[in-house]
């Protein structure tokens, strides 16, 4: 293995900016995961005050359907006159 200098200084270069690639590659990825992690997190966040949401609204509309049948339930006990029309 007979090289000159040229290609030792050459060899030599491409292994060492081969090792600031890769270095400079692994922080990206660790970067990005962890930009991944913090989605996912304000994901699942998100999700809850969701979920809460549609649950106070679940509750509203339960709420609104009782009142509504007590309100129906009322109407059968009003005396209707001529100006009124029963319910059909």
């Amino acid at each position: 293995m007979n090289y000159s200098l040229g290609e030792l200084v050459s060899m030599i270069g491409a292994a060492i900016g081969g090792i600031f690639w890769l270095a400079r590659l692994e922080g990206k990825v660790k970067k990005n995961a962890e930009d991944v992690t913090r989605l996912e997190q304000r994901i699942d966040r998100e999700r809850a005050d969701t979920r809460d949401a549609l649950d106070d609204l679940k509750d509203m509309m339960l709420e609104q359907n009782r009142d509504i049948k007590i309100l129906l339930g009322r109407g059968h006990q009003v005396h209707w006159n001529d100006k009124t029309h029963p319910p059909r």
